[in-house]
């Protein structure tokens, strides 16, 4: 039966997790609250598409707090506050991924409208001072979930931080990544450093490997190459990304602003990591993944006491498109 308009229910549970469903005529968004408030699909309901990565061998189960988020990731998207890798910092040691993600998050239903539907979610951290909002909006007939994000200093003095969005994709051999970037910093390159060592750098898109062949980083491989990358790009000329399926048409898009979220971080697992193969783009406001390391560089945000950051962020989805001009074109406007 076809739907009409938008809805939101937060009376659903998924492997015993309160879980948020949110949907309009063309998407469904599933929301683990327990868990971190993990987006944990995204579905196209035209073509039954998660566009999100789910880890065959990983399955959502109550994660504890200051684990190593490796043993416990099952794929979607995250939220990651203070520090990505973990760190000690001003005598604290902040665990991998930062806080936020291991922990259960409020909510509640702003908007439940036909034509727009909005959920309230948010969340403090235990080391750090700091409050993290999030807001998600879907409205009538369209491909896009919105996203309000506030980032607050709840203590009573500076607070240093860096904070990404880390969403997780499938893919397949032949996608392709669009990126408007310019440099890009290797943090890691496996197996043996083959594109450089950590601070090598390169000019997106093509990265050098030892034996001086250029590597065209949009394209995606299939896994029996056996790599993987976490890259920084540093030089972004505009706020958003692209990850293309040229074969079927499909694609999904992230638009932030570049201000706010100075490096996207890149992390292609090419089956040369635990065996998986997935994509993580991820919107940070710094770099690189550790805290002191980033506050060392000075790429990091910091904010005083009360003080909040604001930004407003949306992922599109793309189906039956044109061409790529028509996926960027829509994601720069």
């Amino acid at each position: 039966m076809y739907m009409i308009g938008c809805k939101v229910d937060v009376n659903w549970s998924y492997r015993g997790f309160n879980t948020i469903v949110m949907e309009n005529e063309n998407l469904r968004l599933s929301i683990l609250a327990d868990y971190g408030a993990k987006v944990f699909e995204l579905i196209d309901k035209s073509i039954s598409h998660d566009f999100l990565y789910h880890n065959p061998r990983v399955e959502p189960r109550v994660p504890v707090y200051g684990v190593n988020v490796d043993n416990w990731w099952c794929g979607g998207i995250d939220e990651a506050i203070p520090t990505g890798h973990p760190c000690y910092y001003k005598g604290e040691n902040y665990p991998y991924l930062g806080e936020v993600w291991s922990l259960p998050w409020d909510h509640k239903i702003e908007k439940d409208e036909t034509d727009e539907v909005t959920v309230h979610l948010w969340r403090t951290t235990i080391i750090a001072p700091l409050r993290v909002d999030r807001w998600i909006t879907l409205k009538q007939n369209t491909r896009m979930v919105y996203m309000h994000h506030k980032i607050t200093n709840i203590g009573y003095s500076k607070q240093e931080f860096i904070w990404g969005i880390h969403p997780s994709f499938y893919i397949e051999p032949g996608y392709r990544i669009e990126l408007p970037a310019g440099n890009v910093m290797v943090h890691e390159s496996l197996p043996n450093d083959r594109l450089g060592s950590k601070g090598t750098k390169y000019v997106w898109p093509y990265a050098v490997d030892k034996n001086g062949n250029k590597i065209d980083m949009r394209e995606v491989p299939p896994p029996t190459v056996q790599t993987s990358d976490l890259h920084y790009a540093i030089q972004l000329k505009e706020g958003w990304f692209a990850l293309i399926d040229p074969k079927n048409r499909r694609a999904i898009g992230m638009r932030f602003p570049k201000e706010v979220f100075k490096a996207v971080w890149l992390w292609l697992v090419y089956g040369g990591w635990r065996g998986l193969y997935c994509a993580a783009i991820e919107p940070w406001t710094g770099y690189p993944a550790r805290l002191d390391e980033a506050v060392r560089d000075g790429i990091y945000s910091e904010l005083s006491p009360n003080e909040s950051l604001e930004c407003d962020t949306r992922i599109v989805i793309f189906h039956k498109f044109s061409d790529i001009e028509e996926i960027i074109n829509s994601l720069r406007s």
